[in-house]
């Protein structure tokens, strides 16, 4: 094959994975699938970072509270992107599809030279056509993030142990560190891969510890002489611990794991590719993916629902794909020749049958995640209850509400768990006393104008750990409703002046 028949096709292949990438990811971007509380709550913090005022509503954070463990870059990178758009929604979902086109670029840029042209075109086209990489690339997750950073690294990997390959490998790993204390996973899964090449070990640890010691001793100077950042990295340990308890154990474990790869036939078919590339040259692919996924799942029995933490290794997934169609086609040429190139193209069936059925909910803007009760019930719905309180408060003005409504708000929030955790009452993920001196301002009810129930507060909020307790003087002293639709109340406190 020609030099230039080489380039002319590897760049329709990069066309092409845009277009498809442009067809699924950008329309409807802003609203679909709706809103949930992970992503609006990081792009508040996002857009508080940006603005040079590290918080999360009433809190100071210090990026490893269980609150919110996403690390200050991707956070402030959120916030950036948002800003481009006046603080909306679509910029921080913007960036994210954007690392999915990134992610898709890399496994077809960095895997056709170890894997072929075809296999790895066929591994991007999985990737970027799979329902849920669309649905979890459109929401605002620093998971998406690590998982960009976890593809730069398995795919360094599966070269020959070199400097540079473990460098690259650990430039991975490091990008992670940037987004998520989930790198830790794929520091011991790239270790696994590199077991008996101790050369390799500190390429590999040396770049995201060193991105961890950046954030913490800035978090250090930043919250000095506060000793929150220790206390919450030592809450953090025991929140994940906890998991483990309540749902780890043997036989559990493998319940989790299980249930995770028999949930559709692509997770299915990704143990099959895995198992192809475990017996040959792509091994180091199915060591990281078997690494990764058993650590996360170990723990986790709900993430068929709650898909979002799975997506670190989604693409180190498709990455088998690609790797397993390579060695199967490599068999066939030799029993069959050229007929194999008949099975090459086959294979992209799938991704294209799964760009079919996908197309038209991006069209259509109709995607229904797995988690849909938790997510908002009804975007329009909540920009005309922000509309109403926007136009009854001014930013000294205290509302209390769900961040799924608080980022569209000028006036100062807190949300009914920071409430609940200013009373001094534990919560989900606020289990320890939070130090009054960490609030930036009172997160009480009493002196809230407004306090807003969303359907995430009814179906959710209001069922954990004495979240009731704080709203009882609401109902003892009668607070009007002064604003209702079918997933949101407005209630007023009829202690303080309202303006007309």
């Amino acid at each position: 094959m020609s030099p230039s028949w080489c380039y002319l096709s590897t760049k329709l292949a990069i066309a092409m994975i845009a277009v498809v990438w442009a067809l699924l990811y950008l329309p409807n971007l802003r609203s679909s699938p709706g809103w949930y509380g992970d992503e609006t709550l990081t792009l508040m913090i996002g857009n508080a970072l940006y603005a040079g005022q590290p918080s999360d509503r009433a809190l100071a954070v210090t990026f490893w509270h269980p609150s919110y463990a996403y690390q200050p870059l991707y956070a402030w990178m959120v916030g950036l992107f948002s800003s481009l758009t006046n603080g909306d929604i679509l910029g921080g979902r913007l960036m994210n599809v954007l690392l999915a086109l990134t992610t898709a670029l890399i496994i077809f840029g960095m895997g056709r030279d170890i894997m072929g042209e075809k296999p790895a075109l066929f591994g991007s086209l999985v990737f970027l056509t799979y329902e849920q990489t669309i649905i979890h690339f459109r929401w605002i997750y620093s998971h998406n993030g690590v998982a960009l950073g976890f593809v730069v690294s398995v795919l360094a990997l599966v070269r020959v142990s070199s400097i540079r390959a473990n460098a690259v490998a650990g430039c991975g790993l490091a990008w992670a560190a940037f987004c998520h204390p989930l790198f830790t996973h794929g520091c011991l899964g790239a270790l696994a891969c590199r077991l008996k090449k101790p050369s390799a070990w500190p390429f590999l640890i040396i770049p995201p510890l060193a991105v961890v010691a950046a954030t913490i001793s800035w978090t250090l100077f930043r919250t000095w002489p506060e000793s929150w950042l220790l206390d919450d990295i030592r809450l953090l340990g025991d929140f994940y611990a906890s998991f483990s308890r309540e749902n780890g154990g043997l036989l559990q474990s493998a319940r989790n794991i299980y249930n995770f790869y028999t949930q559709d036939l692509f997770h299915m078919l990704a143990v099959a590719c895995i198992a192809v590339c475990a017996a040959r040259k792509y091994y180091a692919v199915a060591i990281f993916a078997a690494a990764v996924s058993g650590m996360l799942l170990q723990n986790r029995q709900n993430l068929p629902v709650f898909y979002y933490q799975a997506v670190v290794f989604l693409p180190v997934l498709a990455v088998a794909f690609a790797g397993a169609l390579n060695v199967i086609s490599a068999r066939l040429r030799l029993s069959i020749g050229r007929k194999a190139n008949y099975f090459v193209t086959g294979v992209f069936i799938l991704p294209a049958a799964m760009f079919l059925v996908n197309a038209p909910k991006s069209w259509h803007g109709s995607f229904v995640p797995r988690n849909q009760p938790w997510v908002t019930q009804d975007v329009s719905e909540v920009e005309l209850a922000a509309e109403w309180l926007n136009e009854h408060t001014d930013e000294s003005d205290l509302v209390i509400c769900h961040q799924n409504i608080g980022w569209l708000l000028h006036a100062r929030t807190a949300d009914l768990m920071q409430v609940t955790a200013h009373s001094g009452l534990p919560t989900f993920t606020f289990e320890k006393p939070v130090p009054q001196s960490r609030f930036l301002y009172p997160a009480k009810i009493e002196e809230a104008k407004y306090v807003v129930i969303a359907d995430i507060d009814q179906r959710w909020t209001l069922g954990q750990p004495n979240t009731l307790n704080v709203v009882r003087n609401m109902e003892t002293q009668m607070w009007p409703i002064v604003w209702r639709a079918q997933h949101y109340v407005i209630i007023s406190n009829p202690n303080l002046s309202q303006r007309p």
